[in-house]
């Protein structure tokens, strides 16, 4: 009776949304599971896109970049030579001067009344030349005159000493004849001796005249220094002095440089020397261009260095300058490019070619190969790009790799185009 009156029991049952995402789980599951394969790139297409070049090997000038300065072997410190003040500055840093021109004019007063006192002393010597040279003839004149008194005398001398012997003259008048004989022959010798020293009196004068003419000389070359002139057609790098400054013999008062003598010098690395020895023994002319911002001025190799600076790896290269350029300034910096002797068997190749220092890569069935090369300097092209000459062990018409590959390592494969 219990029994009929006992509920049934209740029935398990899952929530709606867990089931609502329940079946979105299975879906998503399904469509992962049954999305389509996409289609694989052929294996070819991904290999890096390259391009190649044919080896040529030829003869080629190498173009060796240095860098240079501006200089001159003529730089002179112009100095005073004399004690004096300075009276007028004629020039200016930066001014060009010709030869000869004055830049710096001392005060001369002091220097003038020496050289006047000088040329009078030099006149004055000249003067007595002049007196000795007339004594002379009139010594030579007035000798034979004093020999025909001398003999005279000595005639009369003679006649009284008769008429004493004879006793018809007197001791007296023979002894009065004999005394004038005997001051008649002194005032001979004299004479004859004046003669006779004429040459040293003139010597002695001469000499004296030499000293005085160098004396007045170095007085002329003084007054003459009072005026600083320009040795050479130049350029004013300095001016230390100006006027009423007091200048002593040694101290600077300006610099200049010869413009016609400018140069540059650069440093040859070792590895061009022997080439460039070589060049200069044969007398083979080595051109070169200065660059300095857009001007391009035309050098021409001369001569090396005779030493080696301390803390450097070649010899210095002295180029001089073809055109004369007024506007070259001494110390100014810039590019140089040299143009080496001619090499044979080089290859010139773009700077994408080099991979490192020495190394580029060969084309061959797809894959690159590593060759080892040597560089021997650049080269311009028609177009004004550079390339790098180059000597490696390759065949010609060999596909050298210009594409500059980060990754490149010899086995890769690649996919090249030829130029």
């Amino acid at each position: 009776m219990n029994d009929l009156h006992t509920p049934p029991a209740k029935r398990f049952r899952l929530p709606i949304p867990l089931i609502i995402l329940a079946a979105a789980l299975f879906i998503i599951l399904m469509l992962f599971l049954l999305r389509p394969e996409p289609a694989l790139k052929p294996q070819h297409s991904i290999l890096p896109l390259v391009q190649g070049m044919p080896a040529v090997t030829e003869t080629l000038r190498p173009l060796v970049t240095l860098y240079g300065r501006i200089e001159s072997p003529r730089v002179s410190d112009l100095s005073a030579a004399i004690n004096a003040y300075v009276d007028k500055v004629l020039i200016e840093e930066g001014n060009q001067v010709e030869k000869g021109q004055i830049l710096v004019q001392l005060e001369d007063s002091d220097v003038r009344l020496l050289f006047e006192q000088r040329q009078a002393e030099l006149n004055d010597i000249e003067a007595q030349i002049l007196s000795e040279k007339a004594r002379y003839q009139n010594d030579l004149k007035s000798l034979n005159v004093e020999k025909q008194l001398l003999a005279l005398t000595q005639k009369s001398a003679d006649r009284y000493q008769k008429l004493v012997q004879s006793n018809l003259g007197s001791d007296l008048n023979r002894d009065e004849a004999l005394q004038q004989a005997q001051r008649q022959t002194l005032s001979l010798y004299a004479l004859e001796y004046a003669v006779q020293d004429h040459p040293q009196r003139l010597k002695r004068l001469q000499a004296q005249q030499m000293k005085s003419k160098a004396l007045r000389d170095q007085a002329a070359l003084d007054l003459s220094r009072t005026r600083i002139v320009a040795p050479f057609e130049g350029r004013v790098t300095a001016v230390n002095t100006s006027p009423g400054n007091r200048v002593r013999p040694g101290d600077v008062v300006a610099t200049l440089y010869d413009l016609s003598r400018l140069e540059v010098r650069a440093q040859i690395p070792s590895r061009y020397l022997n080439q460039i020895k070589d060049a200069l023994t044969a007398n083979t002319e080595m051109d070169a261009v200065l660059a300095l911002g857009d001007e391009r001025t035309p050098l021409r190799l001369e001569r090396l260095a005779g030493a080696i600076a301390a803390g450097k790896g070649g010899v210095d290269g002295l180029f001089a300058i073809r055109e004369s350029q007024q506007h070259l300034t001494l110390g100014r910096a810039g590019e140089v490019y040299l143009h080496m002797p001619p090499l044979q068997q080089v290859i010139a190749l773009p700077p994408t070619a080099i991979y490192g220092q020495q190394r580029i890569y060969t084309i061959k069935d797809g894959v690159l190969h590593t060759v080892m090369i040597k560089r021997m300097g650049e080269v311009r092209r028609e177009d004004g790009e550079r390339w790098q000459l180059v000597r490696a062990d390759i065949a010609d018409d060999s596909q050298i790799l210009i594409t500059q590959l980060p990754n490149a390592v010899g086995g890769l494969k690649v996919k090249a185009e030829t130029q």
